[in-house]
C-alpha cells in the first residue's frame, strides 16, 4: 500500500511537509515553518508521526517554508537521514542558525516561551545526519534498498531539486518549488517528460495568469528604465528582496543591464543576512550548473556595497539603489527600518519584484494611495507614502501555464496539487481535468490520506 499525506495545517503556502508511506518505508518530503504563524503553531502537523518511525527525509531546497522545522522533526527522528543537494546543505545551515537568532529575539520581545523551537547546538547535531548525493545519482532511502531516489534540478533557487522516488514499480516525482525557464543565475528545471506515475506539483502561481506578451528580457529592460528615470530625478530606489535567491538574482540581472548600457554603473547597497547568502552563492559559482559561471558577486569591483558594522543601515542620501531584505519589508528588517524614511520622499521609487503577502508591510504600501499614512512598523508612528511605486515579475516559480503544459507532456496517472492557496489549486484542478483528462487530479487536503498505488 502506498499513501501520501499532507502535514500542512491548511491548503495554502505555509509549513510545507508531506509524508509518503511506500509499503514498509516512510519518507518525509520537506519540513517547513509557516511564515505567518508564531511558536508551535508555525510547525507542520508532526504530532501523528511515531518516534523514530521515518526511514528518510528529503529537503527540496533551503527556503524556511520548506526547511525551517527540520531540527524539530529530527529531534523525534534521531536515526533519520536527510538528503539534500550540496548547496542546500550550506544554505539551510545558515538560514536555520539565523532563524534561532530571530526566535530568541521574539522570545525577549513578546514573552513567547515556545521560542526558540530549536537551538544552535541542535542544528549542529542535526547537521550530522544531512547527506548530499550528486544530482542525477541514485541512492537508497531505506535499508532494504527497495526504495530509491535521484535528484533533478528544479530551477527555483541555488540547490533546489525535484526528487524522483522509485518504490514498488512506481515512480513518484515531487516538484518542490519549480521554474522551467532560465532566471539570471539559476537555469531552468531539468525534469523527465515521461515515465512518472504520480506527480506532486506545486501551484504557487495557479491563481494568476501571466500576460501572453511577457518576457524576462523586456521586464529587465523596463526595470532598468524605471531605475534610471528615478536616479535622473535625484531620487533613490529601494528593492525589498529575500536574502537568499532573490537578492542574488536581481543584483546580477541589474549588473547585466549595466553592461548592456541600460543602467548606469553604480554599487548596490545590501546588508544583514543578504551578505552571508551572497557569499554562499559565490562559493558555488563554479560547482553547479548555472549562468554567470565563475562570477563572484562579492568580489566584482563596484557591484556591491555593505555596511561598516553589522546591522547598520546604509546612508539615506544622494541617489542610491538599496537591495535590502526582507522581501516583504517585515518589521525589524533592514528594508522596513530604512523604508519608514524612504517612502516619505516623493523623488524615491519603491520596486516590488515578486509576491507580497496581503498582510505584509510591503503589501500595505503597494495598496496605498499617494499621501496616505501607512504604519510600516507597529512600534512606530504612521508615515506618509509619497514615493512612487512599480511592480515587476521576476518570480522563481513557474507560471501556471507552464505547470499545465508540463502535466500535459508528462501525462502521469495521478497529479497531487500542493503549495498553493485555495483559488490557485482550484484553478489548476479544473484546468488539468479539462486538458489532461487521463490524469486523476487531487488537491492535497491536510490530514487526508491519498492512495497512490
Amino acid at each position: 500500500m502506498m499513501k501520501f499525506r499532507s502535514l500542512a495545517s491548511n491548503v495554502e503556502i505555509g509549513a510545507n511537509s508531506y509524508l509518503l508511506t511506500l509499503g514498509e518505508t516512510r519518507v518525509l518530503l520537506d519540513a517547513g515553518m509557516h511564515p505567518k504563524q508564531e511558536g508551535t503553531n508555525a510547525l507542520p502537523e508532526f504530532g501523528s508521526i511515531d518516534y523514530n518511525s521515518i526511514d528518510a527525509a528529503i529537503l527540496s531546497h533551503a527556503h524556511l517554508d520548506h526547511s525551517g522545522a527540520l531540527p524539530v522533526m529530527q529531534r523525534s527522528q534521531p536515526d533519520m537521514p536527510v538528503f539534500m543537494s550540496a548547496p542546500t546543505r550550506v544554505l539551510t545551515d545558515a538560514l536555520l542558525h539565523n532563524s534561532v537568532n530571530v526566535m530568541n529575539y521574539k522570545r525577549e520581545q513578546t514573552g513567547n516561551t515556545d521560542y526558540p523551537l530549536f537551538t544552535h547546538r541542535e542544528i549542529g547535531q542535526a547537521h550530522k545526519k544531512w547527506h548530499a548525493p550528486k544530482s542525477g545519482h541514485t541512492f537508497h532511502l531505506d535499508r532494504s534498498g527497495s526504495t530509491t531516489c535521484s535528484f533533478h534540478e528544479s530551477g527555483h533557487v541555488l540547490g533546489a531539486v525535484s526528487p524522483i522516488i522509485r518504490s514498488g514499480g512506481r515512480n513518484i516525482l515531487y516538484s518542490g518549488d519549480v521554474h522551467f525557464e532560465d532566471q539570471t543565475i539559476v537555469k531552468g528545471a531539468v525534469l523527465p517528460e515521461s515515465g512518472i506515475d504520480v506527480l506532486i506539483l506545486e501551484c504557487t502561481r495557479g491563481g494568476v495568469a501571466r500576460p501572453a506578451e511577457y518576457s524576462r528580457h523586456s521586464e529587465a529592460k523596463r526595470l532598468a528604465s524605471s531605475i534610471e528615470q528615478c536616479l535622473s530625478g535625484r531620487g533613490s530606489v529601494m528593492i525589498p528582496l529575500f536574502a537568499m535567491g532573490k537578492t542574488q538574482e536581481i543584483i546580477t540581472l541589474l549588473h547585466e543591464q549595466q553592461r548592456q548600457g541600460n543602467l548606469r554603473s553604480m554599487a548596490f547597497h545590501i546588508g544583514g543576512l543578504s551578505i552571508k547568502m551572497t557569499g554562499i552563492y559565490d562559493r558555488f559559482t563554479s560547482r553547479v550548473r548555472r549562468n554567470h559561471k565563475g562570477m563572484h558577486m562579492m568580489r566584482t569591483k563596484g557591484l556591491i556595497t555593505t555596511p561598516g558594522r553589522r546591522g547598520e543601515l546604509p546612508p539615506l542620501d544622494g541617489s542610491n539603489i538599496y537591495a535590502l531584505s526582507s522581501g516583504m519589508m517585515s518589521e525589524r528588517t533592514m528594508s522596513n527600518r530604512l523604508g519608514r524614511q524612504f517612502i516619505q520622499n516623493p523623488r524615491n521609487l519603491l520596486v516590488s519584484v515578486g509576491y507580497a503577502d496581503p498582510e505584509s508591510p510591503l503589501a500595505s504600501i503597494l495598496n496605498s494611495k499617494h499621501g496616505e499614512e501607512i504604519q510600516v512598523d507597529a512600534r512606530h508612528a504612521s508615515v506618509e507614502r509619497n514615493c512612487s511605486m512599480e511592480t515587476f515579475d521576476f518570480s522563481g516559480h513557474a507560471p501556471r501555464e507552464n505547470l499545465v503544459e508540463y502535466v500535459e507532456t508528462l501525462k502521469p496517472e495521478m497529479t497531487i496539487l500542493v503549495h498553493g492557496d485555495q483559488p490557485a489549486v482550484d484553478w489548476m484542478k479544473q484546468e488539468l481535468e479539462t486538458r489532461v483528462p487521463e490524469t486523476e487530479v487531487i488537491i492535497a487536503t491536510p490530514g487526508r490520506e491519498i492512495h497512490i498505488g
